[in-house]
């Protein structure tokens, strides 16, 4: 007699038993079965939500052979993995809506500053109404001597102004606008210059001025830092803005 391979006949019976079990249970669920010419997007189209998971394993359970049950080890772990998934989803759309009020909330804030006069980081002082310049210097250390020269645009010296000893950090200045002889000097605008001296060694420092906020870009970006246009000095970060008065 000659012996039959029924190996093929087998696993072949195996497989057409299980996709059918599989189209079964897709059917059960409104999904359409794969075929040859269904894409891979229309076939996990139906399968997105929640709700769709745990119809997928009611369906599931009922469909269970009872002498080989589902390992509850291995439902509860894809149960926690799905719940994971989820969390992570809504934590991003949460997220999405911290951002988008972040930005409206920084929008509004920046507007604020319209009008105001900032203490920022620049040389060029404009004079206020009654025709005074004030700022500070920024001082990186203590300092034994700090003088403030301010000038003309073209470079006349109009004031020296000594303040003394100071430790590290703001030193506020201010000029009245007038020379030694008590008379405006009448300047649209003055250059600000500061000196230190540190263990005896004289360095330039850098100097602030107060000037009007004239502008306020609105950054769509959120991620950009929001600016300021300061008449004077120019475009700046709000996060330079070390002062502000009326």
């Amino acid at each position: 007699m000659t012996a039959v391979n029924t190996t093929p006949t087998t696993t072949t019976s195996n497989t057409t038993t299980s996709q059918q079990n599989l189209n079964s249970l897709l059917q059960k669920l409104g999904i359409t079965p794969a075929t040859s010419t269904t894409t891979t997007s229309a076939n996990t189209s139906g399968m997105l939500g929640q709700s769709d998971f745990l119809k997928l394993m009611t369906t599931q359970l009922q469909a269970q052979d009872p002498t080989a049950p589902q390992d509850n080890t291995q439902m509860v772990a894809q149960m926690a993995q799905f719940s994971t998934v989820t969390g992570i989803t809504q934590l991003n759309t949460t997220l999405s809506g911290i951002a988008t009020s972040i930005s409206e909330n920084r929008i509004a804030t920046a507007a604020t500053f319209v009008g105001r006069t900032v203490l920022v980081p620049g040389s060029t002082a404009l004079p206020d109404s009654t025709g005074a310049v004030s700022g500070a210097i920024d001082l990186p250390s203590s300092a034994s001597d700090v003088t403030v020269n301010i000038s003309t645009t073209a470079g006349q010296l109009v004031k020296s102004i000594d303040l003394g000893a100071n430790a590290a950090g703001l030193v506020g200045f201010s000029w009245d606008g007038n020379d030694s002889s008590g008379n405006p000097v009448g300047q649209s605008s003055y250059t600000v210059s500061a000196t230190m001296t540190a263990s005896g060694t004289q360095s330039s420092a850098a100097t602030d001025v107060y000037a009007p906020v004239t502008e306020v870009p609105i950054v769509s970006d959120s991620t950009q830092p929001q600016t300021l246009t300061v008449q004077g000095v120019g475009t700046v970060n709000m996060t330079d803005v070390k002062a502000i008065k009326y």
